[in-house]
């Protein structure tokens, strides 16, 4: 059985073509199991509709909004399914989805299968490929994946579009063994870290895993939505990722990890200005308060820090000249390539390498 956890919270929108997605799913031993974490809107009515006609739908309801960390937590803890997948709730899956990843997995005799994802936007469909060819870490080349979700090394940096495209937590089967295996994984809370709870978790999570196995099929369907949580400006967002960072150079010191995966974090550190920045960016305030957002992040030691020790001759040109200017806190330049990031990122929702 595989056990699908959804959180929702008013997304009576897009809801039902993620469940329709998953019930019309080719393999059909499983569980859905929704969590409504406080919806005001009609979400929950939707929920139990679908639970009354079909009983692999399981509804849990919260009258509080403890947020996306806590409701996958609950949602865990009543999982049954030998096999776990996450699936947000404005999204969806391809119909063959969990068979062929489940088919993957006793072929291979894996504890983890990961595939890519499209990005659906409003007018096109455009898949993400993380690397061309299928690929099985076993035993200790699964370090090598483990330390990716700290934060590219090297000539991964090359790749600055993919820094957390591996670290989502959708997109994946879990062995739910290794899941509640003790020490068990769990979601850091959102509302401490800001986001990459699902980095967390991955990094809890694949320093138990043995085998995994990576398939180029973009069968996840990641709706891109510029008014999501994820996207809005928040003013605290540098406070809550120095406290991500905090959690990670914890995990660097429980897990006994080395100096790659230390220099990997602070890649991830230096390469993050570029989302603080486009936030910054997109704040309500004039021209004169975004340059002085943006001199004031690159001033900060912790991404000071980071930049300096960052290797900018794996980048392409206009990624260089990007960091550059963030590693010489040039703020003029660092400003002007802010801007043109901006326009592209408003214009098709991208940005390409």
């Amino acid at each position: 059985m595989v056990s699908i956890i959804i959180p929702t919270y008013n997304s009576e929108r897009h809801i039902r073509q993620c469940l329709d997605s998953i019930l019309a799913q080719s393999y059909s031993d499983l569980e859905l199991i929704c969590l409504d974490d406080g919806s005001t809107d009609g979400t929950l009515e939707i929920l139990k509709g679908y639970a009354s006609k079909d009983s692999r739908v399981i509804v849990i309801v919260r009258r509080e909004n403890l947020g996306i960390s806590s409701a996958r937590n609950a949602a865990l803890s009543v999982a049954h399914g030998e096999w776990l997948m996450f699936v947000d709730s404005d999204d969806w899956i391809s119909p063959d989805t969990c068979e062929r990843a489940i088919a993957i997995a006793h072929r291979h005799n894996a504890d983890t299968v990961a595939w890519c994802y499209t990005r659906e936007f409003a007018s096109q469909s455009l898949p993400k490929v993380f690397e061309p060819s299928e690929r099985v870490w076993e035993g200790d080349e699964v370090h090598a994946l483990h330390r990716r979700m700290f934060g590219p090394y090297r000539e991964e940096l090359s790749r600055p579009d993919l820094l957390d495209a591996w670290g989502t937590i959708w997109g994946k089967l879990y062995s739910r063994r290794l899941v509640m295996e003790d020490p068990p994984v769990t979601f850091v809370d959102t509302r401490v870290v800001g986001t990459a709870e699902d980095v967390v978790f991955n990094i809890d999570y694949f320093f138990k895993s043995r085998k995994v196995v990576y398939v180029p099929k973009p069968w996840y369907h990641y709706r891109k939505d510029m008014g999501s949580y994820s996207n809005r400006h928040r003013n605290d967002l540098c406070a809550k990722w120095d406290r991500l960072y905090d959690v990670m150079e914890q995990r660097i010191a429980t897990q006994q990890l080395g100096k790659d995966v230390e220099e990997a974090l602070q890649n991830r550190i230096a390469l993050g200005v570029l989302g603080l920045g486009i936030i910054a960016m997109r704040s309500g305030g004039a021209w004169k308060e975004k340059y002085h957002s943006l001199h004031g992040l690159l001033r900060r030691d912790r991404q000071h820090q980071a930049l300096q020790q960052l290797d900018l001759h794996h980048f392409a040109p206009h990624w260089r000249l990007f960091y550059y200017s963030a590693k010489h806190r040039l703020t003029p330049l660092f400003m002007a390539m802010q801007t043109a990031i901006g326009r592209i990122i408003n214009k098709d929702n991208k940005i390409e390498n």
